[in-house]
């Protein structure tokens, strides 16, 4: 027991190392930048606080009391945003000093320890507590198996012992960074000098922090980060797997079965996956759906980053050899509360870009029945329902695409050969005819085969819009007005869009609601830098010239033009 304690002391640690820190960096920051010398303290111990217990005790609550998860994370969020608007604007920042201090007050009346209570702790251990639950860090076997146990078993004195050392060990250098920026605005005489204008634009990276986590951003910004943090675990020894294996009272094996042979053992008879949530991609697996296929089943989550780095492999063997009887089902056993909302999995499907069969197991139904303790995990199964090869974590692509290659009879890779370059992620494929449309913003109905007046909405990640009077058809949209808007907030490098017309006429494109400068024109554009339709085919709207990053598109269409489908390019 000593043993794992130290090792989820010491994981804790080196969570800061890694692209789970990405979304509460700027806070603990911004927490330095903060008036008063004890903030970073309030900071650290609130979050510490915060995510333990609701690590421990989240899923009862949800249970037991119907709170929303979702609103929960959100109220995290909007704390962040008043933080950051505190910082930002003078005024508000006495208002919440004068409101704390009362508080502060209160305490000094009630413990008759004046001296060490402090507004500046209090709004501290506030926005701390607020951190606790936007913070999902990456989890690795120690922490995965607290998680796992917790929401399967329920809490136990060991799990607490467990999740409050790791909290520790990642509160430390969280608390570091907070106090060493905070010491810096107070002995540096030029940071002290520019103290004020340092505070607000830490102001304003909080409000930007909170922006990007309730729109996704900070998902998709550790993305773009992987191929440049290490990925860090101290948790992957044999050592420490006995140990865990003990704990847990049995469970799946920390060893993994990779062969380069043709010939692949037979480990078991494949454990049967059991239904408890929605399906997406497809409809429920389950039985002889899967009969005569070789499966690769994936235990993952959307939050959880060393799953995120699989995601571009699976898609590929996935595209590669769906047509030659393998299938690929990924298994969304949530680590948080808010990972089990169907609609939150379902966006993160479309946003990762996702194409296999995925299914929810909330109630780690499908978990315990594979004895499965990590994330992610990939057990291959044969044709004739056995597993074949295991493999937990990150890495041995080359071997794991050979052992799927093995049981479909195809020639093995060599071994040499690099594993294929992680894609860059890009918007799906979206339509926007009623029959297929399912990214329209939240709130705008369609209404089928007539024309309607449509106003503009806010868009989220990979969202479409109109404007303006549109005829909505199954396959299409159809401008029936002289500057109906079409918009699209996409994350690509090229936009492609198929459009018909009976007379040729030109779209006006704009980027980021500013004219669509010159250097991004496609050979589609005239000089004046318009679509020309002439013909119903695939137009290329946007060429960013290899500046891959996320946009919205406005396109100006005059009436009789017809749009069909968005494509996208990353190069």
């Amino acid at each position: 027991m000593s043993l794992l304690l130290l090792f989820a002391f010491v994981a804790g640690l080196v969570t800061v190392l890694s692209p789970c820190i990405i979304p509460v960096l700027p806070a603990i920051l911004s927490a330095g930048a903060g008036k008063g010398k004890a903030r970073p303290f309030g900071v650290v111990l609130g979050l510490i606080i915060s995510f333990s217990f609701f690590t421990l005790s989240l899923t009862f609550l949800v249970q037991s009391f119907g709170i929303s998860a979702n609103l929960l994370h959100n109220t995290a969020i909007a704390i962040l945003a008043l933080f950051g608007l505190v910082m930002l604007f003078p005024t508000l920042s006495d208002k919440f000093a004068a409101y704390a201090s009362l508080f502060a007050g209160l305490g000094n009346q009630v413990q008759q320890t004046g001296k060490t209570v402090h507004s500046g702790f209090l709004s501290g251990f506030i926005l701390g507590l607020a951190l606790g639950l936007v913070w999902t860090p990456c989890a690795g076997p120690i922490l995965a198996s607290v998680i796992a146990l917790v929401a399967s078993h329920g809490v136990n004195a060991f799990s607490v012992l467990m999740t409050l050392t790791y909290s520790f060990g990642a509160g430390i250098p969280m608390f570091l960074i907070a106090y060493g920026g905070n010491r810096a605005l107070t002995t540096s005489r030029f940071f002290s000098k520019h103290s004020e204008e340092i505070r607000r634009g830490f102001g304003v990276l909080m409000i930007l922090t909170a922006l990007a986590i309730y729109f996704h951003a900070d998902v998709a910004f550790q993305q773009l980060t992987l191929n440049y943090i290490p990925n860090i675990s101290i948790e992957n020894n044999p050592t420490v797997q006995a140990e865990l294996q003990k704990w847990r009272g049995g469970g799946a094996s920390s060893s993994t079965t990779q062969t380069t042979d043709s010939t692949l053992p037979i480990l078991y008879t494949a454990p049967k996956l059991i239904a408890g949530g929605d399906w997406f991609n497809s409809k429920p697996l389950i039985g002889d759906d899967l009969k005569g296929k070789v499966v690769l089943i994936d235990f993952w989550t959307y939050s959880c980053i060393n799953c995120l780095r699989t995601l571009p492999y699976l898609t590929r063997w996935y595209d590669t050899y769906k047509d030659k009887g393998f299938v690929i089902i990924g298994v969304h056993t949530p680590e948080f509360e808010f990972e089990k909302d169907s609609q939150n999995v379902a966006e993160a499907i479309k946003r990762l870009n996702v194409p296999y069969p995925v299914m929810q197991d909330n109630k780690y139904a499908t978990w315990r029945n594979f004895n499965n303790s990590y994330w992610p995990a990939h057990f291959l199964i044969d044709r004739d329902g056995n597993v074949r090869s295991v493999h937990f974590g990150e890495g041995a692509y080359v071997e794991t695409e050979n052992a799927i290659r093995s049981l479909l009879n195809e020639a093995p890779l060599k071994m040499a050969e690099p594993p294929p370059a992680v894609k860059r992620l890009v918007t799906r494929e979206t339509y926007l005819g009623y029959g297929r449309a399912d990214t329209y913003a939240s709130g705008q109905l369609l209404s089928n085969d007539q024309v309607m007046d449509y106003h503009k909405k806010i868009l989220r990640a990979d969202e479409v819009g109109l404007e303006g009077k549109w005829l909505v058809s199954k396959e299409k949209i159809t401008s029936a007005g002289k500057d109906s808007v079409l918009m699209l907030n996409f994350l690509a490098s090229q936009v492609y869009l198929v459009l018909s017309t009976d007379n040729a006429q030109a779209i006006t494109v704009e980027l980021d609601n500013k004219p669509l400068p010159s250097k991004y024109r496609t050979d589609d554009m005239n000089e004046k830098g318009q679509i020309v339709v002439k013909e119903a085919r695939k137009y290329n709207i946007v060429d960013l010239k290899g500046d891959y990053g996320r946009h919205v598109l406005t396109l100006h269409i005059p009436n009789g033009v017809s749009a069909y489908a968005f494509t996208f390019g990353a190069e």
